[in-house]
C-alpha cells in the first residue's frame, strides 16, 4: 500500500470523527431506544398531536397545533405587555446549556432551535397556568372547549422525548408570572397531571421537590411519583448494607403465592403507588387504577430511569419488574382484581396481563433492589417444608371446587365406612360376650 493510500485512509477516518455528533454526559432528554419499543417500533412514546421540542418537530400530523401555540404566544405578550425580544434573550443565554440536555443530535441551526425553545416554552407555560387559573381562559380557546384534544395534550406533553429543558421553562415561567397565590410552575404543573397519571393527588409535598434537581416537567411527576417511597429508603438501604451478602430470587405469581398460603391484601388508600409490604405472612399492594394511557405512562417511566447514572434508584422499573413476576396469567390480573388491588377500566384481565408482560421485558433494576427483602422473606416463606406441601396438595387435589366437594364426598365416604366396620366390630364383639 502507497504512502498515498494510507494519507486517504487516515483523512477518510478524520472526516468520520468530525462529524460525529456531540453527546453530553449531562443529557436528560432522550430518545427511547430501539430495544424498548416492540418489536422495534410502538407508539406508546410518541406524541398524538404536539410537538414538544426537537424530536418530533415536523412531522405532518402534528402541525394542528403550531398555529395554537403562536395564539397562546401571542396572549401571552399581549397580557404581559412584553416584547419577544425579552424572551429570546434569555433563551440565546441559555441555548449551548439547553442543546446540551438533548441525547439526540437535533441538526437545527441557532434561529431554528431558538424559535422553537421560547415558543414551545411559552406554549406550555400558558397551557399549565390556564389550566389552573381558569380565569385566564379564552372562550374560544380551542383546547378547553373539547376535552378530546385536551387529553392529548396532558398525554403528549408527559412524554420522554417531548419534554423541554425545566431551567429554561422555570426561567420564563418566573418572568411571566401573574399576581395570583397559583401561579406556580410546580403546583400547576402537578395539577395538570393530576387525576390522570396514575391517580395521584397534590398534596404539601409540593414544597420539598429540589427544583434545581428537575430535569424536565416529565421528570418533575416521576419524581413527586418516587418521593413518598424514597422517605422510607435510609431504613432499607441500612437492612441492605447489614445483609449485603443476602441473595434473591424471583417471587411466584400471585397464583402461585396464593397456593403456598401467602395472603393478598389491598394497601392503604394512602399508601404509595411504590409502597409494597410483607409482614405475618401478608402482602399488601397498592390499588393501580389502569385506563387507556396507562400503559404509556409507566412504559415512559421506566424507559426514562433506563438512562438514569448507575446505582441511582429505579423505582418505578422495580415496581414493574414486581408485576411482572406477580402477573403470568390473565388468572393472577383476575385475583388482584378480586382483591381491588387492580381497579381495571382498560379492558380484559387478558390484557391486563399482556400489559405487564410488555412493560416487564428488557428494564434494569438498579444493584440495591429495592423489594429484595421482600423477594428474600416470601422465598423463605414458600419454602418451608408445611407450606409446600400444602401447595402441592391445593394445586394438585383441591385446584376446583368440584375437586374439593369430591374429596369431601370422598372423605364422607371413608368416614362412614369406619364407622360402619367399628360397628360391625362392636357388634361382633358383643355377641361373643354373650356366647357362654
Amino acid at each position: 500500500m502507497s504512502v498515498r493510500d494510507v494519507d486517504q485512509i487516515v483523512v477518510e477516518i478524520n472526516q468520520k470523527l468530525g462529524n460525529l455528533a456531540f453527546k453530553s454526559s449531562k443529557s436528560s432528554i432522550f430518545k427511547v431506544d430501539i430495544h424498548l419499543r416492540i418489536d422495534g417500533g410502538d407508539s406508546v412514546y410518541d406524541p398524538e398531536i404536539v410537538a414538544i421540542g426537537p424530536y418530533h418537530r415536523g412531522k405532518s400530523h402534528l402541525q394542528y397545533m403550531e398555529e395554537q401555540k403562536y395564539r397562546y404566544l401571542r396572549r401571552l405578550l399581549n397580557r404581559e405587555n412584553e416584547e419577544i425580544i425579552s424572551y429570546i434573550n434569555v433563551v440565546v443565554a441559555m441555548e449551548e446549556r439547553a442543546r446540551k440536555c438533548y441525547a439526540e443530535p437535533t441538526y437545527l441551526s441557532s434561529n431554528e432551535f431558538l424559535i422553537m425553545m421560547v415558543v414551545d416554552a411559552c406554549f406550555l407555560i400558558e397551557l399549565i397556568r390556564s389550566y389552573g387559573i381558569k380565569e385566564l381562559r379564552d372562550d374560544d380557546d380551542p383546547i378547553f372547549r373539547q376535552e378530546r384534544i385536551l387529553s392529548q395534550l396532558r398525554h403528549d406533553i408527559f412524554l420522554l422525548e417531548n419534554q423541554l429543558p425545566f431551567f429554561l421553562l422555570n426561567e420564563l415561567f418566573n418572568m411571566t408570572k401573574i399576581n395570583d397565590p397559583k401561579d406556580d410552575i410546580i403546583t400547576l404543573t402537578l395539577r395538570f397531571a393530576d387525576s390522570i397519571f396514575l391517580n395521584f393527588k397534590v398534596p404539601e409535598v409540593v414544597r420539598k421537590i429540589p427544583i434545581n434537581n428537575i430535569d424536565h416537567i416529565f421528570g418533575l411527576v416521576h419524581w413527586f411519583l418516587c418521593f413518598p417511597f424514597t422517605e422510607s429508603i435510609p431504613a432499607r438501604e441500612k437492612h441492605a448494607r447489614n445483609h449485603v451478602s443476602d441473595k434473591w430470587a424471583n417471587i411466584y405469581s400471585i397464583s402461585g403465592l396464593r397456593e403456598a398460603g401467602i395472603k393478598i391484601e389491598r394497601a392503604e388508600e394512602k399508601s404509595s403507588l411504590l409502597d409494597i409490604t410483607f409482614k405475618d405472612g401478608v402482602l399488601k399492594i397498592p390499588r393501580l387504577k389502569i385506563f387507556d394511557e396507562t400503559e404509556s405512562q409507566l412504559r415512559n417511566l421506566t424507559a426514562y430511569e433506563q438512562y438514569l447514572s448507575d446505582g441511582e434508584p429505579r423505582y418505578v422499573s422495580e415496581l414493574m419488574f414486581f408485576m411482572h413476576c406477580l402477573i403470568k396469567t390473565p388468572y393472577d390480573a383476575k385475583l388482584l382484581r378480586c382483591r381491588g388491588i387492580i381497579e381495571n377500566w382498560f379492558a380484559k384481565d387478558e390484557n391486563v396481563c399482556l400489559m405487564f408482560n410488555r412493560i416487564g421485558k428488557n428494564i434494569l433494576t438498579s444493584s440495591n433492589f429495592s423489594y429484595s427483602q421482600i423477594f428474600r422473606y416470601v422465598n423463605k416463606q414458600c419454602s418451608r417444608r408445611h407450606i409446600k406441601w400444602r401447595a402441592t396438595l391445593r394445586r394438585n387435589y383441591f385446584n376446583s371446587p368440584w375437586s374439593i366437594i369430591s374429596f369431601l364426598a370422598a372423605a364422607m365416604l371413608l368416614l362412614l365406612t369406619l364407622l360402619q366396620t367399628i360397628y360391625t366390630i362392636l357388634s361382633y364383639k358383643h355377641r361373643s360376650d354373650k356366647t357362654p
